[in-house]
């Protein structure tokens, strides 16, 4: 949960019209030597007396249109009325119930108790959803076609393909759709209507290791407890903590991880100079010619292909 905002009473009007803070965005004006001959448009012709009216009214709209915004997103509970009347009050210059500081002092209170008003209810839903989920997990094992590996990931194959295998490290392309138990909807590249790719080594323990028993072309549902997902903190706002999820996975496609380039050649000597330390212990300092630094590259990436190969 962020800290409320302090700007109802001052700063905003400044801080919009300078674009700091994020606070009124205005689009950008056409870029100088544009194609275009067509006079800008005025949306304001005609309905104010004077552009000085007609600037005001447009900063109140886009002021209170932001400030609408920002308090909708903390859930900041507010007397509409009330804030019209204290920033009108503060932004005449007449006096003010309370000044500056104290309005800072009494939103940094209503801040740590929102903050911990939303603490405590998540710790609820995690609770709950704890509870749910470990119910979800014992109904769903004994269905038809439902296979558990030896982490409790639940997987069922929905349609079989006898395409490639996914590895560790390998990237991959899939169109999945992702809920809680209860059918709620938090993810899906179905709807954003584009696949998504990643590395498998990039994702949460539950995907690493059941995309890597699907084959290109195979569509698996996946139950994935909390362990193997988000665990006790969730992912907010839409995964409360100790979630069970659901996912509907295709995997479209499986393309090894691109290793990164070599070293470029070394056409230097390099002087490899001791710390402070060795040299107390009487080390030297030592040039390494550029031919001995390509040997010693070239040793030192045949030692790391024979560490990473895999142990028959």
């Amino acid at each position: 949960m962020k800290t409320l905002p302090i700007f109802l009473l001052s700063g905003v009007l400044a801080g919009s019209l300078l674009g700091q803070n994020n606070a009124v965005k205005v689009s950008p004006a056409p870029a100088s030597g544009s194609s275009t001959n067509a006079p800008a448009v005025d949306p304001g012709a005609g309905k104010f007396k004077t552009d000085l009216e007609k600037h005001s009214y447009a900063m109140g709209v886009l002021l209170a249109g932001d400030i609408k915004r920002q308090l909708s997103r903390g859930s900041y509970e507010h007397d509409a009325e009330i804030v019209i009347k204290a920033f009108s009050e503060a932004l005449r210059g007449k006096p003010t119930v309370i000044t500056d500081g104290e309005a800072n002092i009494i939103l940094r209170n209503y801040s740590t108790e929102i903050r911990k008003k939303s603490e405590e209810k998540r710790k609820e839903d995690g609770e709950k959803a704890k509870v749910v989920g470990e119910a979800f997990l014992v109904a769903n094992k004994a269905k038809e076609g439902v296979k558990v590996t030896a982490s409790g990931l639940q997987y069922k194959v929905l349609k079989a393909a006898e395409g490639a295998k996914a590895k560790g490290d390998d990237v991959v392309e899939v169109h999945y759709r992702g809920t809680l138990v209860d059918g709620t909807e938090f993810d899906s590249s179905y709807t954003r209507g584009q696949p998504a790719s990643f590395g498998l080594s990039r994702v949460i323990k539950g995907w690493t290791e059941g995309l890597q028993l699907m084959t290109v072309g195979s569509k698996y549902q996946f139950v994935i407890p909390s362990d193997l997902a988000y665990g006790q903190n969730g992912s907010p706002p839409k995964i409360p903590p100790h979630s069970t999820l659901i996912f509907e996975v295709d995997l479209l496609n499986v393309k090894p991880q691109v290793a990164p380039p070599l070293p470029s050649s070394v056409t230097s000597d390099i002087i490899k100079v001791p710390s402070a330390d060795e040299l107390k212990k009487g080390a030297q300092i030592e040039v390494i010619k550029s031919t001995d630094a390509e040997r010693l590259q070239k040793e030192a990436a045949e030692q790391k292909k024979k560490a990473d190969a895999p142990k028959k």
